[in-house]
């Protein structure tokens, strides 16, 4: 599927995404067909042992991930979109206690230790399971922290966004 929507991209297409769950499996399968039609990749920072939730852990998987992209594929720096990977702050799963703050961090140190990759997220998990309104300026709020670390993308519903800068202080 992805290589046939290749042949129709025009421009730069971004390929969402490969991992190191398991293993170099997923690295195999689609790098060959993003290094073919010139397209970049987005990179879970996942591995074997699971999902990143610490900066340390998250930092970890990207640089193992990087050294296999540029070094045994020859990927582009400029190719690497890092998804450092948003969990929900408000189910009570202890897992995830902290998790937006780690996150935030990630951001803000790939981009300082990897200046020529990107970075993306998918805002609205920080906020699953709480309240639509809850949701709304939470999104918002992390959001703008994110793009305050450094964030380049992030996927969003822009009908369900505040703007940060119409939340009030309270909320």
């Amino acid at each position: 599927v992805m290589e046939l929507a290749l042949t129709y991209c025009q421009g730069k297409a971004i390929l969402n995404s490969i991992n190191l769950e398991d293993g170099l499996e997923r690295f195999e399968k689609v790098v060959p067909l993003a290094k073919r039609y010139g397209a970049a990749l987005v990179v879970g920072l996942i591995d074997e042992s699971g999902m990143g939730v610490s900066v340390e852990k998250k930092l970890q998987i990207a640089e193992r991930s990087f050294r296999i992209l540029t070094e045994d594929y020859g990927v582009r720096a400029e190719d690497i979109w890092w998804d450092a990977l948003v969990f929900p702050c408000g189910t009570g799963d202890e897992n995830y206690i902290g998790s937006g703050a780690q996150t935030i961090e990630t951001v803000r140190r790939l981009t300082e230790s990897m200046p020529d990759c990107r970075t993306i997220l998918g805002v609205s998990n920080v906020s699953f399971g709480l309240p639509t309104a809850g949701r709304e300026v939470l999104n918002s709020v992390f959001l703008y922290h994110c793009t305050q670390a450094g964030l380049d993308a992030a996927i969003v519903n822009t009908q369900r966004l505040a703007r940060y800068a119409e939340i009030p202080d309270e909320e």
